[in-house]
């Protein structure tokens, strides 16, 4: 059973790396024609896209983490487990994307196939919903475990070495392929602090964690100077997220436990009205840097408070279905 401390320091881990999902999505040099700039917005832009990184990173650890505290090699394990997946995984993963389409469809946007089953390929791919192809990734991970689950059965520390120099070297940052590299290594080192869990509640002294989190926003807005360090700058970056979550006041960690059960909605939902706003200021205000600078910070935020509203009035007023959109998460 897991503690309540380190479930709701993951909950929270979970919202605010939603939260930079949206705010990377937020980028809008191109929306507002200043996609060859080299002003004040882009060096944001640039900056911050490597501290978004650790974001989806952080939600295939947090998926390695609660798949492997059991072992699928046992008799009809496996089966329960994906029957589990359909619901929890899957039934939001379809639900989603055939809003997207319906969304393609009414803007003019689908991609016309010539074969009908090339449709059925564009569902799997998630192209119809492209933020959820890490869901696609961690149902194929599930699917595929027996496979692989061995080396968790094994549970050798130098086997779990050999694995992660493997998985470290092929991994691209960024990778949003399926079978994506990113997707592997950070999921299997989930997999691995479900193992040692007493990894999870080192903590840094504030001091060494502020000269960290320095040295991390300077690698991070040195990029591309540095590429040497990517794979590096993202792993600290994940570091000093765990670590910072153990710093944050009561009162604020209340309030984004309330918030949490509505992450899964914020981020399934974001990139429609994130999008249409900046598209449109985007329009009333070309290539002005002041309002795309400001927009880049304020439209999350916009975007969140509308998704807020919303996803509380859904699970307040018709809890099953959000459930059930949701895979359970409200």
């Amino acid at each position: 059973m897991i503690e309540q401390s380190l479930s709701d320091k993951i909950k929270i881990g979970g919202l605010l790396c939603t939260v930079l999902v949206v705010l990377r999505h937020s980028f809008n040099l191109q929306a507002f024609g200043l996609a060859n700039s080299n002003g004040v917005a882009t060096f944001m832009e640039q900056g911050i896209s490597k501290q978004t990184e650790v974001a989806v990173p952080f939600f295939f650890m947090v998926s390695g983490f609660f798949f492997f505290r059991y072992t699928y090699y046992g008799r009809g394990e496996y089966f329960r487990m994906t029957g589990k997946k359909m619901r929890t995984l899957f039934v939001p993963f379809l639900f989603w994307n055939i809003f997207g389409l319906i969304v393609l469809l009414l803007t003019r946007r689908l991609v016309v196939e010539d074969e009908m089953w090339r449709y059925g390929l564009q569902l799997l791919h998630s192209d119809w919903n492209g933020v959820l192809w890490y869901v696609r990734d961690i149902m194929t991970f599930m699917l595929l475990v027996p496979l692989y689950g061995w080396i968790f059965a094994v549970n050798n520390k130098w086997l779990y070495l050999v694995v992660f120099i493997g998985l470290f070297t092929q991994w691209i940052p960024v990778d949003c392929a399926w079978l994506s590299s990113e997707g592997m290594l950070f999921f299997f080192l989930g997999g691995v602090l479900q193992r040692y869990p007493e990894i999870l509640k080192v903590k840094m002294p504030v001091w060494s964690l502020s000269t960290l989190t320095a040295v991390w926003l300077v690698s991070c807005f040195m990029y591309p100077h540095w590429w040497s360090i990517h794979r590096y700058n993202t792993l600290l970056g994940i570091i000093i997220l765990w670590q910072w979550l153990d710093n944050i006041s009561n009162r604020w960690r209340e309030w984004l436990l309330k918030i949490s059960p509505l992450a899964f909605f914020i981020y399934v939902m974001h990139a429609y009205i994130l999008k249409t706003m900046k598209v449109i200021l985007g329009k009333v205000f070309p290539s002005e840097e002041i309002v795309a600078l400001l927009a880049f910070f304020l439209l999350p935020i916009v975007t969140i408070m509308i998704l807020y509203v919303i996803g509380d009035y859904w699970n307040r007023k018709h809890p099953k279905s959000f459930l059930f959109v949701t895979g359970g998460r409200g």
